[in-house]
């Protein structure tokens, strides 16, 4: 049988030294649509797509809904830029163990690797590609595709299917490992098993009041994530 595994990326394979995500987003609300917008009216970006912040913000600052997402390709595009200047091992940290752990599950035959993350398209593969890991991820859903992280994982796991050329990946078999309480609400509301790791801005306390089916510390006990990974998906 083969299974599938879904990385979200921020706080789960890499984080910045200092977030910037709010400043870069403030800069291009300004340079796409002329609007200064405070920081302090941005939501909390963990666990949500980019759709999510740009469709929360534009409500807040009464931007109408079919002027942004008429200039999306604008919006990705300076988004992009600027982010690219912090997507280096200057700025960001590759978490601990993580390549072992994805290149174990990606040289074993039985399972396959993907993404299901809130960042857009482009912007998951700039940050992956700061610590050469954006070969291991082929395909995902992204927050470019729905605003609703809770629809993505129909997404990825349609995308896994087509990769592999047969329909042999679905909810039984997939599971999403992240580090955020909408991580765990996006594979609940899926059925889908669930590992959350607290290396993001949550703690394992804190991630267990939302019933995850399993939460570690961190990755750099490798067996055990390994195990648990594989008894999460009940393989054989």
């Amino acid at each position: 049988m083969k299974y599938l595994i879904l990385f979200d990326i921020d706080g789960t394979i890499l984080k910045f030294r200092q977030y910037h995500s709010k400043e870069i987003f403030a800069k291009m609300l300004k340079e796409v649509f002329g609007k200064d917008v405070p920081l302090s009216i941005m939501p909390d970006f963990s666990g949500m797509t980019d759709l999510q912040i740009l469709k929360d913000i534009a409500n807040k600052i009464n931007l109408d809904s079919s002027k942004l997402i008429a200039n999306l390709p604008k919006v990705w595009a300076s988004i992009s830029k600027d982010f690219e200047k912090y997507c280096t091992s200057e700025y960001m940290l590759l978490l601990p163990n993580i390549r072992e752990l994805i290149t174990y599950f990606d040289t074993h035959p039985d399972f396959l690797l993907g993404l299901l993350t809130g960042n857009f398209i482009e912007n998951a593969y700039i940050k992956l590609r700061a610590f050469n890991l954006e070969g291991f991820f082929q395909f995902g859903a992204f927050g470019s595709d729905k605003d609703d992280r809770n629809l993505l994982p129909p997404i990825a796991i349609n995308r896994a299917n087509d990769f592999v050329g047969f329909n042999i990946f679905d909810k039984k078999n997939t599971l999403l490992i992240g580090d955020s309480p909408r991580d765990i609400e996006c594979a609940k509301s899926n059925n889908l098993p669930v590992l959350a790791v607290a290396t993001g801005n949550f703690s394992a306390n804190e991630l267990f009041l939302y019933k995850p089916d399993c939460v570690l510390n961190d990755f750099k006990d490798l067996e055990l994530t390994i195990c648990t990974i594989k008894n999460l998906l009940n393989t054989e």
